[in-house]
């Protein structure tokens, strides 16, 4: 018994630093260019949440951007950046960064050129946290008439947003594929009893994005509050907004994710049917969903 209790909290505690080590995160959805008769820009906060004044933690922002067919492979977004100073930060599609303990660092994209979406991958040696800012501004006068906070997010198999298109609002769902594998995308429309409105399958490439509103992914679906789920095999990195009717004033809604930190564990027990006890055991900390940060 003494063996099976030490193979558990060995397996648990493994789990937990492995997670404690991840220094890659995304931003599902960068949005920069002019579109009908507004300017888009996206601004990236990263910082570096160790004690004041400890080591550097150095890595990069790497943009990618639609591929029109969404089975497609995504290709490299370059599109230009500011930092806190004003001055250019990057080129290309990367934008590098050494970021201290304690300090933070701001990147704004340029707003020119056409509309254009895509998203973001940050790693670092080092663990950093983040978060981004959709900024909508009127074209001539440069006025602010829209913006909202953009949580950073991680990349897992099972995930919902959560969707309210009553009194002609409307929802647009992002969703990318950070990995090294195409994704066969299942997304089902639930309404608040669970039950399955419509659904879709959808293939979406290596690297690539892809972006729309609830009422294009389901034409003739009824005004709902409820979810959709987005499930596939392959990771995927997803945000949502909801926009009012008039497609000027929005607010992000983070997904809700089905993951938990001992998904891996309870997948390595299961093929393992001699650990049955080990695996019940899992199941019901999982069933919890004890998470980290």
């Amino acid at each position: 018994m003494k063996r099976v209790v030490w193979i558990l909290v060995w397996f648990v505690t493994a789990t937990v630093v492995c997670s404690a080590q991840t220094t890659t995160f995304y931003y599902p959805h960068i949005t920069n260019g002019v579109l009908g008769g507004v300017t888009w820009k996206t601004t990236i906060f990263i910082t570096n949440p160790a004690a004041i004044g400890t080591g550097l933690a150095s890595g990069s922002v790497t943009l990618m951007q639609d591929n029109p067919v969404l089975s497609g492979t995504g290709t490299a977004f370059n599109i230009s950046f500011t930092d806190e100073t004003g001055q250019p930060a990057g080129s290309g599609n990367t934008i590098p960064f050494q970021i201290a303990g304690g300090q933070t660092r701001k990147f704004t994209s340029s707003g020119g050129g056409a509309y254009a979406g895509g998203f973001a991958i940050v790693s670092a040696n080092a663990p950093v946290s983040g978060t981004a800012i959709f900024s909508e501004f009127e074209n001539g006068s440069g006025r602010l008439i829209g913006e909202a906070g953009v949580p950073s997010g991680n990349a897992v198999t099972n995930q919902a947003i959560f969707v309210d298109t009553q009194g002609g609002y409307n929802v647009g769902v992002a969703y990318a594929n950070p990995g090294t594998a195409g994704a066969d995308v299942t997304l089902r429309l639930l309404n608040s009893s669970a039950v399955v409105v419509m659904s879709t399958v959808q293939s979406l490439g290596v690297s690539n994005h892809g972006a729309a509103f609830v009422s294009q992914l389901f034409p003739g679906a009824p005004a709902l509050a409820g979810t959709m789920q987005i499930s596939s095999q392959t990771p995927l990195s997803a945000i949502a907004l909801r926009f009012d009717p008039s497609l000027s004033v929005f607010t992000t809604l983070p997904p809700v994710t089905l993951a938990s930190l001992l998904n891996p564990a309870v997948e390595w027990l299961e093929r393992r049917p001699w650990l049955n006890p080990l695996t019940s055991f899992a199941k019901l900390l999982g069933g919890l969903q004890f998470r980290l940060g």
